[in-house]
């Protein structure tokens, strides 16, 4: 019960109101409130695990992506053949994240901060603050969550 529970308040944390793609430059830009399209309104729905296929996104990286109007919810699962002790590829976009690992264990750098973290460990990165991952073991399995809703996410 303390897992959904972490989850859910995790998510709740998710703040910003704007969209936009993802950078890998260096810029330092402020957190970004401004609504980028309006909300598209969504239907209820119960989705089941085999409901959503399976999306390849690169060798080593697939995903499933569920949506909200104002929220987006993606499992990501990476597998690596060999360790890898290159320098974390940071990223950063318009959208609040928060991510919650599953499954493995994840070196998670978020606006100059590292940590090693593993199933249970969360961490939050506030729109345009630059953040990525090192996988430390062969099989990883994380739960983002986006807000706005990643348009760029959508088939």
């Amino acid at each position: 019960m303390r897992q959904p529970l972490l989850l859910l308040a995790a998510t709740t944390l998710l703040l910003a109101q704007s969209g936009g793609p993802v950078f890998t430059d260096s810029r330092q830009l402020p957190r970004d409130y401004k609504p980028p399209t309006p909300v598209k309104p969504a239907e209820p729905a119960i989705v089941g695990a085999a409901d959503i296929p399976w999306t390849q996104v690169q060798p080593g990286l697939r995903r499933k992506v569920y949506f909200n109007d104002r929220l987006t919810l993606a499992v990501l699962e990476f597998t690596r053949s060999a360790p890898d002790d290159k320098p974390v590829s940071l990223h950063y976009h318009v959208h609040d994240q928060t991510t919650y690992v599953l499954e493995g264990r994840i070196l998670a750098v978020v606006d100059g901060k590292q940590k090693e973290i593993g199933a249970g460990g969360v961490f939050i990165a506030p729109s345009n603050k630059h953040h990525g991952v090192r996988l430390l073991t062969d099989k990883v399995v994380l739960l983002d969550a986006f807000t706005p809703t990643r348009e760029d996410f959508r088939p």
